[in-house]
């Protein structure tokens, strides 16, 4: 023993002898570096036609002309291989459009004088400069994470923590199963240049400190003599006339849990290259929900609720948030769960002046919901669906000619959603899906005002409302310099079952009502045909100019049955069409 311990000093001293003196010296610390990256677009859009707010009670007279900015910030601050990430964003419209000039409030409210101001209701306008742009409250926190490679594993490993962009993580193509942003972690491993892998945890949901019986409501509400505390079961009121607080319990209040499930998803996609200018991204993906979830991630369709009070999460006894009464319900959903699947591949081709991008994807699963008229008090609904979306392009010198297929299944108007689940259902899609193919039935150049309305959420849901979808797009590109563009596009478009159109649509929501009966087989798929006429000029360093027209002609699906004001008998209203035109200066550095 005492031989062994002499030759291993002997052999650490004889290293340390021949070894250059700073090897056992520590590593001098990196030098912190920072950055800022971002963007900020000044965006105008004239349109018609594109607002179902009203329930298209002013079908083609809605006519919306405005301007707004949108800034996009990140700022990055990196030692050696870690870094962190901080992004944040503002959008703002030009000119004050509601009572108040930011969302940061919720609802209505009055004041001492008796005057009632409102908080903006408008999706996707958070804010609006008035006259001093002095607009409080509206800063997004949209990244805030670290990265750092994983030590200790024998292959390179990147994670990264906390608020960050899906970027990969399930797909290629844009938006066809999950983009945007999401709170969790992601690992990205490489095996080998030709072998990668990424596995992704996606916090959807937190039960952070349990569901309990009731919300409490403490120190929190003052009611004026007489006056009524809406919307709270339990709370300490406070008369101003007298002083005097008590505990009470508001009679018709609905006590319910103010918590949610612990839902989550995981991804997981490897990236392999099968050879060059081949790649495939297989994806398998699990979610899990219990009861109320993020409307990105469940979408509400065919006349049914995601809210509180709808299937999803029933409230306890009839109220006007829609819950028809269901014994030992929370209003929070629990046990009301769902389990959702989807697997498939997502690949990229290029070769010379040939590009291919197909995507296939196949889910499945099952999802519980409360139903008080169900033995059970809850039935089951099978999931079985499936999306295919081919692009692919050929370069002939300055023109670029391309060409984009969509199938995604859907339900027939007579199936009952609470027994079967035939539509796509994405992770979340952060309103990109078919962006840059049209203006009107996706995000354009006003990225704000596509994909909505009238087509309701094309670009959050894939498919219209429970029908599925069938699209063909072609799109042309013609660069006559490299600063100079132009491009048309034209995207006829169905849906895969048949649309009843004796429904309407739920007025700025982003599903049409149930159909009128579940023997009707529906009247029409034709959503109708897009066409769109573009340029992009850079027009200086980091400066992009890009101005967008688009017209929808519209199809028989996109017809409705209304009851129009001062009317009790229903009545049919043809769709018309619609346009749009916008202009943006987008400034990148």
């Amino acid at each position: 023993m005492r031989r062994i311990l002499f030759l291993s000093l002997a052999l650490v001293a004889l290293l340390g002898f021949v070894a250059p003196p700073d090897v056992f010296a520590q590593a001098a610390a990196p030098t912190p570096k920072f950055t800022i990256t971002g963007l900020i677009d000044s965006v105008g859009s004239w349109s018609q036609n594109m607002n179902t707010l009203d329930q298209n009670a002013n079908r083609n007279r809605d006519h919306v002309f405005y301007g707004r900015t949108r800034g996009r910030f990140d700022i990055i601050g990196e030692v050696g291989e870690a870094k962190g990430v901080f992004g944040f964003e503002m959008d703002h419209t030009w000119g004050q459009y509601g009572f108040v000039d930011s969302n940061n409030t919720t609802g209505c409210q009055s004041s001492s004088a008796g005057a009632v101001t409102c908080t903006p209701t408008v999706g996707t306008t958070e804010a609006s400069f008035d006259i001093n742009t002095d607009t409080q409250g509206n800063f997004q926190i949209k990244w805030i994470y670290v990265e750092f490679p994983l030590p200790l594993v024998p292959f390179a490993t990147i994670v990264r923590l906390g608020g960050q962009p899906f970027a990969t993580a399930a797909n290629y193509k844009l938006a066809t199963y999950a983009n945007g942003d999401f709170p969790g972690v992601n690992l990205y491993t490489t095996f080998s240049p030709t072998f990668k892998a990424q596995l992704t945890y996606v916090a959807i949901d937190e039960n952070l400190y349990g569901k309990g019986t009731g919300s409490t409501f403490a120190n929190s509400s003052v009611i004026a003599p007489g006056g009524v505390l809406q919307n709270k079961c339990i709370a300490n009121v406070t008369n101003p006339a007298t002083g005097a607080t008590a505990t009470t319990v508001l009679s018709g209040a609905q006590c319910t849990s103010n918590s949610r499930g612990d839902n989550f998803a995981f991804i997981g996609s490897p990236e392999i290259t099968v050879m060059k200018g081949l790649d495939i991204k297989p994806m398998f993906s699990h979610a899990f929900f219990n009861g109320l979830t993020s409307g990105s991630a469940r979408i509400g369709r065919g006349g049914v609720s995601t809210n509180q009070g709808g299937p999803f999460a029933p409230m306890n006894a009839p109220n006007s948030q829609g819950s028809p009464g269901v014994a030992g319900a929370d209003g929070a959903g629990t046990g009301v769960h769902e389990y959702r699947n989807t697997i498939g591949v997502d690949a990229r081709w290029r070769s010379g002046p040939f590009s291919l991008d197909p995507t296939v994807y196949f889910q499945f699963g099952d999802r519980t919901q409360r139903d008080a008229g169900h033995p059970a008090g809850t039935i089951d609904a099978l999931m079985r669906s499936w999306l295919i979306d081919v692009q692919g392009g050929f370069q002939l010198g300055p023109l670029l000619l391309e060409a984009r297929g969509i199938w995604s299944t859907g339900n027939k108007a007579k199936d009952d959603l609470r027994q079967k689940v035939n539509y796509f259902e994405p992770l979340d899609l952060d309103t990109s899906y078919y962006g840059g193919w049209a203006s009107i039935l996706a995000l354009g150049v006003d990225y704000f005002n596509g994909g909505q309305g009238a087509v309701q959420s094309f670009d959050t849901h894939i498919g219209y409302d429970r029908y599925g979808r069938r699209q063909f797009g072609v799109r042309a590109t013609y660069s006559l310099t490299p600063e100079l563009a132009f491009y048309g596009i034209v995207s006829p478009t169905w849906t895969d079952e048949r649309v009843d159109t004796d429904t309407t649509i739920v007025a700025g929501g982003n599903n049409r009502t149930a159909p009128s009966a579940l023997t009707n087989g529906g009247d029409s798929r034709y959503i109708g045909t897009e066409v769109d006429l573009g340029t992009t000029w850079r027009f200086a360093p980091n400066v992009v100019f890009d101005v967008m027209g688009a017209y929808l002609f519209a199809g028989g699906a996109l017809d409705t049955t209304e009851v129009l004001a001062g009317s009790a008998t229903p009545v049919h209203r043809d769709s018309k069409d619609g346009w749009t035109v916008a202009a943006r200066v987008r400034l990148s550095f």
